[in-house]
């Protein structure tokens, strides 16, 4: 005897605990997936290949490192987890199993409910690797600084949101396309958008990273990154999407739910934009009379004044300053002082350029400050280290200031003898140092110019007066003769040709006198 059924027979299954099984199965699948896992293999590989060949920077600043890190999770993780948590939920669609729905424990949204859950696999993954990477790097003897909890957990929450939006992808389209054009989009946008950090907008809080707000380092207490607001904006936008994702696939009664995730996710994301006003106060003190956040430290006969997380780089400094004086038969002027500065107030946006004058009146207003805090003359050093770049610009700091008694601030070119005799000083300091050299070199045009991303003007020096103290580097018995001459060579009146007559190297050709540099 047969008998038609009009409904369903309650089965009495616990849809809730099948959910969760469901979820399981598909977790594992994300992360077994050839996509996952070469997301995973190319975000540590080029940490992993730092550590193997030592080229990774020993000194990081860890907070831009996590930013790094976020930025690797959105670019490689998050774009997997977008197409991996796609192609799950596509899977049905792909095998035309779909018209089996209808005699399946779960209906198709809580189905959509367990892909959803099962985005917490590759989310999770993020979370490990971001947290090893920014573990290992913490405990590093020259990291400098403390990240943020919440800037460590927004490269995991990124992923979430790019599985969830994969989730939500499927239920809109079938196609399989959509997902990895999606993906083309979002890492050209992740390119791009640095570009409006550095100009200054203010857009960069709606995007899923925070770009830096200066291109170099600055202390943590001088940085606008409201990075736990922006955790919750976050969180507020995973929800939105999974709302959706479940209204999408049939699921009812959302409204409260999907009320509650709006609430989040513009809540999250208007207080983003809540200053602190003191900040700009704060960032002036830094700029102008950086003493006043400074903590200072001697080693040997050299005092060190930096900001609390740059502290750890005082040794490192300390071994690039002694190897440019074991160069130099005295020390003239003040006792040796090296200060930490930041142009954290008064960055030059992009496309602008600052005046000779005004490079001039700021490093006066710092000098000032340096003559009330009892260090005047102070070897000023940037918040960038551990390249070889930061090395030779730091060497190029300490020789002028041994060669002349006093800080560079003229904002004019160092000329004649004292320019070629300052660059042979950074390029026998070390091998970092002359490494440095030969890169910023490549990277000069019409000058070889000491500088690096701090804002601050640079140390340049012409063609063919730095040609005669690379040429200086070539000659074994250099050392001697520039002690033997040092009074001469670094006179103020001591031309690139008379350098080149006492140290024994050929005199580079000197442009007409109308084309020569300033000096």
């Amino acid at each position: 005897m047969t008998a038609l059924l009009d409904s369903p027979v309650e089965t009495g299954v616990d849809r809730g605990r099948a959910m969760r099984a469901l979820a399981r199965v598909e977790a594992v699948r994300m992360l077994r997936s050839p996509v996952t896992i070469a997301a995973a293999v190319l975000f540590l590989t080029p940490w992993t290949y730092g550590w193997v060949s030592g080229s990774i920077n020993r000194y990081p600043v860890l907070a831009d490192d996590v930013v790094t890190a976020q930025f690797l999770a959105l670019l490689i993780l998050a774009n997997g987890a977008l197409v991996t948590a796609n192609l799950a939920a596509l899977r049905p669609y792909r095998h035309r199993a779909d018209v089996l729905f209808d005699v399946l424990v779960l209906p198709k949204a809580w189905r959509t409910g367990a892909l959803l859950l099962a985005v917490l696999a590759p989310t999770g993954l993020a979370l490990v690797l971001t947290g090893l990477r920014t573990g290992v790097l913490a405990a590093l003897p020259g990291a400098a600084g403390a990240p943020a909890w919440a800037d460590v957990l927004t490269g995991p929450a990124v992923v979430a949101l790019f599985g969830t939006l994969g989730v939500l992808l499927a239920g809109v389209t079938r196609s399989a396309v959509v997902a990895p054009v999606v993906a083309l989009v979002v890492t050209s946008c992740a390119f791009i958008a640095p570009v409006g950090a550095a100009s200054g907008s203010r857009v960069r809080l709606l995007l899923p990273i925070i770009s830096p707000e200066f291109p170099m380092p600055v202390p943590s207490d001088l940085a606008e990154r409201p990075a736990a607001r922006h955790l919750l904006y976050l969180v507020g936008v995973i929800a939105v999407l999974a709302v959706l994702a479940l209204v999408r696939s049939g699921a009812r009664r959302m409204w409260v739910a999907g009320a509650l995730a709006v609430i989040v996710a513009v809540g999250g994301a208007a207080t983003q934009y809540r200053t602190d006003p003191s900040l700009r106060e704060v960032r002036l003190t830094a700029t102008n009379t950086p003493n006043a956040l400074q903590t200072c430290r001697t080693v040997g006969d050299v005092r060190y004044c930096a900001f609390d997380d740059f502290r750890p780089w005082i040794e490192d400094w300390d071994a690039v300053l002694r190897s440019v004086r074991r160069a130099v038969p005295t020390t003239v002027g003040p006792p040796l002082v090296v200060r930490q500065r930041v142009l954290a107030e008064g960055y030059p946006e992009s496309g602008t350029v600052t005046s000779l004058e005004e490079e001039q009146e700021r490093a006066e207003v710092v000098e000032r400050a340096n003559v009330d805090a009892g260090t005047p003359e102070a070897i000023p050093i940037g918040t960038e280290w551990g390249n070889d770049r930061s090395a030779a610009v730091f060497a190029g700091a300490v020789a002028y200031r041994l060669m002349t008694g006093r800080s560079w601030r003229d904002g004019l070119p160092v000329c004649g003898s004292r320019g070629a005799l300052l660059i042979w000083l950074v390029g026998q300091a070390s091998e970092r140092t002359a490494a440095g050299l030969r890169e910023l070199d490549e990277t000069s045009w019409n000058s070889l110019v000491l500088g690096d991303s701090s804002g601050y003007a640079m140390i340049g020096v012409p063609d063919p007066d730095a040609a005669a103290g690379l040429a200086l580097l070539d000659k074994p018995d250099a050392a001697q003769l520039v002690r033997q001459h040092w009074a001469e060579l670094t006179a103020p009146s001591t031309d690139a040709d008379r350098f080149a007559a006492l140290v024994g190297v050929p005199a580079a050709e000197q442009p007409p006198a109308e084309e020569r540099t300033q000096c």
